[in-house]
């Protein structure tokens, strides 16, 4: 009783997310040293781009929010004036998420006799649980993980949808 049973996988209290269908970063950090300047980054791995603000904290809190194509895996790591760093791994999938909604949407309206009703929709679940995965790879750190599944699940949502996935 009282005894922890091991540690937390993922103790980091940065929140990273996609803003605008993907078109903005929002990185937010808690428990930095107060009325400090520290340099944020934000990465995306899949397009190789990036984005670098300075920010005072206030409070010993830091928000930030940087125009990037955040479609993908984006990785921010925000370093303070003595050079320590921390980073967080997030998975953006505006871009995706059109594909799963107009697979699912024509496997519910589909009216044909054949099994191409069920392939839209086993399709739709595939390509949700590699988003899935790469996000469970995200939040470890694992960053060729998330990047691969993401690419994966990009790939099937290309061979398939019309919504200019």
């Amino acid at each position: 009783m009282g005894v922890q049973l091991g540690t937390p996988l993922n103790i980091s209290i940065m929140a990273l997310r996609g803003l605008f269908s993907g078109k903005k970063v929002l990185v937010t950090e808690r428990g930095l040293k107060k009325n400090t300047r520290y340099t944020v980054k934000v990465e995306n791995l899949i397009t190789g781009t990036s984005s670098v603000t300075t920010k005072r904290t206030k409070g010993g809190k830091i928000t930030a929010g940087l125009k990037i194509d955040a479609k993908g895996v984006v990785k921010s790591t925000i370093t303070s004036p003595s050079g320590e760093t921390k980073t967080q791994v997030s998975v953006v999938t505006a871009d995706i998420d059109c594909c799963i909604a107009k697979l699912v949407h024509d496997a519910i309206n589909c009216t044909c006799k054949c099994d191409q009703c069920k392939e839209d929709l086993k399709l739709a679940e595939k390509i949700f649980l590699l988003l899935q995965s790469a996000t469970y790879d995200a939040t470890l750190g694992n960053t060729t993980g998330a990047t691969d599944k993401y690419l994966k699940a990009k790939e099937f949502c290309t061979e398939r949808c019309a919504c200019g996935c």
